[in-house]
């Protein structure tokens, strides 16, 4: 299969950074999760796609086909073993074909069936946009990212040129903010504050709440369950707060469950109305926009992006 080389992005760390952060980060927080192999979705057309990510990973991916297709989607998973299988196990798949929507997606380098490479996880979602583009090069390209997934996507998102739009499911703005609010995270804050203290450079460039600032799409929907245990709906209002304004809009649930909002027909409607660019009703007499929260004030000055 072809490979495609991500896009450069400047002020990065150094490759022996990269590769001693991607020892460190797999041994200690990235363990286990190989999930698989999984089985493809037998209703839809789709072809198995192999691509590079970052610092050489070899990714392996799915491009979901539709007949007169109106965009494609690229998808960035969450951090659960089943890797890219995630969103046909949950329905993602069937569901974006069934409104005309191709979908890309792919195992992070640490996940599933992609191998190598570091854990430079907003590298890896830009090679994915970059082959959604070489594809599909004549469609809208859109990207939706579910907890982990989401923060990488944020991360990458002062980079998304050519993304009209984005949606973020239970984002949070840094590992710390997670690790400080999260009651899984046991040991964990105290080797995370280690290494942020030795890799200042990398830490900085994984600051979702303040690269969101830069955001490139021109729509962006962020959704949050007002009662997640895991990613809580503060740490996600945190980063809406920080998104241009003029593009994002917020969206909370009264969920207690965390990655179950695509069960909601508010969130899908949602959804549906940040790839088309238009309004749709969630049910007969209520449309989403009713359910959405006011952001709480916050600093929303922009940094210059990268050249």
């Amino acid at each position: 299969m072809p490979t495609v080389a991500p896009p450069a992005l400047s002020r990065e760390p150094g490759r022996f950074e990269k590769h001693l952060v991607g020892l460190v980060v797999k041994s200690v927080f990235f363990r286990n999760r190989r999930g698989g192999p999984w089985p493809g979705p037998e209703e839809l057309a789709h072809d198995a796609i192999e691509f590079r990510g970052n610092s050489g990973a070899r990714l392996v991916g799915l491009h979901v086909r539709v007949p007169r297709p109106q965009g494609i989607v690229v998808l960035a998973h969450p951090d659960r073993r089943y890797g890219k299988h995630w969103f046909t196990r949950d329905g993602w798949l069937e569901w974006l074909a069934s409104h005309g929507f191709e979908s890309l997606t792919f195992d992070f380098a640490p996940y599933g069936a992609s191998r190598g490479g570091s854990t430079y996880l907003h590298d890896d979602l830009l090679a994915a946009c970059q082959e959604a583009q070489r594809l599909r090069p004549n469609l809208p390209l859109h990207v939706i990212g579910l907890s982990l997934g989401a923060f990488a996507t944020a991360n990458a998102s002062p980079h998304l040129d050519g993304v009209e739009s984005m949606v973020l499911e239970s984002p949070y703005p840094t590992f710390a903010s997670w690790y400080d609010h999260s009651a899984q995270a046991g040991a964990l804050p105290t080797v995370n504050k280690a290494l942020e203290r030795v890799l200042p450079r990398t830490y900085r460039r994984i600051d979702a709440g303040a690269n969101i600032r830069n955001a490139r799409p021109t729509r962006i929907l962020v959704a949050a369950a007002a009662h997640d245990p895991v990613t809580p709906a503060a740490l996600t209002r945190q980063v809406a707060a920080q998104a241009p304004p003029q593009t994002v809009r917020y969206l909370e649930l009264p969920r207690h469950d965390h990655l179950g909002l695509f069960h909601e027909p508010a969130y899908r409607a949602a959804i549906l109305e940040t790839l088309l660019g238009a309004p749709v009703q969630a049910t007969a007499g209520q449309a989403p926009a009713a359910l959405a929260q006011t952001l709480p004030k916050a600093r929303r000055t922009a940094r210059p992006v990268p050249a």
